[in-house]
Parts: structure tokens; C-alpha cells; sequence
């Protein structure tokens, strides 16, 4: 029986998605000629924002007792679930003392410092998040760096793509510094999935891991060549983004299902 875990694949994929945008706005906005012009910014510092703060409501759903889930601070100093919930707690704090910066026009440096510090933290949380399937040594397949590395990948890919799709719809340009972004999360993915496909009991011939590979690598691949070209159809930009929150929905689920379909898996 798979065992996809599709709370927890939406709650990782979502928020590193939301911290990987983050990360590609801050990066956009800091050039003579910001990407963005204000109320542009506004709206896609709403999606980024929404982005993270419906992938942490996800994780709620995993929990057999939600209203449970302060007891989690109790195992602070010795679990690294417990840290998880406090390092997206704080992220979702800072991400969205952000937004009410950007929409009601703080100075632009405090409002670029909140920022790095959210992703700063975000980039902690994900590899904190990466150490809950790291810790477990009996499973190959999550006792790997290819997990921090297909966690941070993720963030990349996804956040570099949507920010540069918007760039090229709504923005001045689509700076050299997204488009590079792109690239580092395209062979962050493609390295993570070699490496997790040597190991022992990887499933080689799911279809999920095909799909990734299509939606996630390839169209991450030809967005960077249409960028490049300055031929990218809104439509187009749509159907990228989609295709690659598809491609790592289908890579997350198969890294859950390949270790948690076996019985024990802990």
C-alpha cells in the first residue's frame, strides 16, 4: 500500500516553495532598477506570503490533535520536530511582518532586512525540517544529504521560476540573478534525484519519479532558455509554474511513499 503522507508533501514542497520566493524577490528588488515596482511588489509579496502560510496550515493537518501542537515546545532541546515547529512558526512571523512592510511602505532597506532574515531563517527551517528524515538511520533513502539537498533544490526551482515568470509578466526585466537562480535550482533537483536513485530501494520505475523529472528538470530547463530568449507567452509562464509544483508534489510523494509503504518504517 503507497503511504503518500499528502499533508506533509504539501506542507514541505508549499513552504519551501514560499521560502525559495522569498529568497528570489530580495535578490530581484536589489539593482539600480528594482524588478518590481511598488504595487507590483505588493502583489507578489501577497502570493509569497500566501504560498508559505497555506503550506504551514497543511502541516495542521497531519496532526491527529492539532490543538496539540504548542506540547511540541516541550521536546525543544532534544527533538528536531520540536525545532521544526518553532522554525516555521517564526518564519510565518517574520514573512508576514514582511508583507505589512512592503504594503504599507516602510524604508525599503528595513523592509529588504526583514526580508533576509526571513529567509535566512527559512533556509534553517528547511534544513531543519530536512534533519526530522535525516535522524533516521535505518532508511538510506531519507538518511542522505540527497534530502537537504532535494529540500533546498526545491525551494530554488520553484521560488526562481515563479518569481521570474512574474518578472517577465509584470516586471522592468527579468534580472541575470533569477534567471542563475534557476539554473542552481534546476541542478540542486537533478543532482538530489541521481544521487537518491543509487541508493538501496529508491523506486526507479515509479511514474512520480518520471514526472518529476519531465516537470520539475526539463520545463525548469526550457524556462531558463525562454527567459533567456525574451519569448515567454503569459500562458506559458502558467503552465511552467504549474508543471513544476506538479513535478515536486510528485517527487515528495514518492520520497514519502518509498520509505513509509514498508512495514515497520520506524
Amino acid at each position: 500500500m503507497e503511504h503518500f503522507e499528502l499533508p506533509l508533501v504539501f506542507f514541505t514542497v508549499l513552504t519551501q516553495w514560499g521560502i525559495g520566493a522569498l529568497l528570489a524577490v530580495i535578490i530581484g528588488q536589489q539593482r539600480a532598477t528594482p524588478v518590481f515596482a511598488p504595487q507590483t511588489l505588493k502583489r507578489v509579496a501577497l502570493f509569497v506570503w500566501l504560498v508559505t502560510v497555506i503550506g504551514s496550515l497543511a502541516s495542521v493537518a497531519h496532526l491527529g490533535a492539532p490543538t496539540g501542537a504548542p506540547r511540541a515546545l516541550y521536546g525543544l532541546a532534544h527533538s528536531w520536530l520540536s525545532r521544526e515547529v518553532v522554525a516555521f512558526f517564526l518564519l510565518n512571523a517574520l514573512t508576514t511582518l514582511w508583507l505589512l512592510m512592503v504594503w504599507i511602505n516602510v524604508n525599503a532597506r528595513l523592509t529588504t532586512l526583514v526580508g533576509l532574515i526571513a529567509v535566512l531563517l527559512g533556509f534553517i527551517a528547511i534544513l531543519v525540517s530536512s534533519q526530522v528524515y535525516y535522524q533516521m538511520v535505518l532508511h538510506p533513502l531519507w538518511h542522505s544529504a540527497a534530502t537537504q539537498l532535494a529540500f533546498v533544490g526545491c525551494a530554488l526551482l520553484l521560488g526562481f521560476v515563479s518569481i521570474a515568470v512574474f518578472a517577465r509578466l509584470w516586471g522592468s526585466d527579468v534580472a541575470r540573478r533569477l534567471q542563475l537562480g534557476i539554473v542552481v535550482g534546476v541542478a540542486a533537483v537533478a543532482c538530489a534525484v541521481v544521487w537518491r536513485y543509487r541508493l538501496p530501494g529508491a523506486d526507479a520505475a515509479s511514474l512520480l519519479l518520471w514526472w518529476q523529472l519531465l516537470a520539475s528538470i526539463v520545463t525548469g530547463g526550457v524556462v531558463f532558455v525562454l527567459l533567456r530568449q525574451g519569448k515567454f507567452a503569459p500562458w506559458a509562464g502558467v503552465l511552467a509554474i504549474a508543471l513544476v509544483f506538479t513535478g515536486e508534489i510528485a517527487g515528495r510523494m514518492l520520497f514519502y511513499s518509498n520509505v513509509m509503504s514498508g512495514a515497520p518504517w520506524f
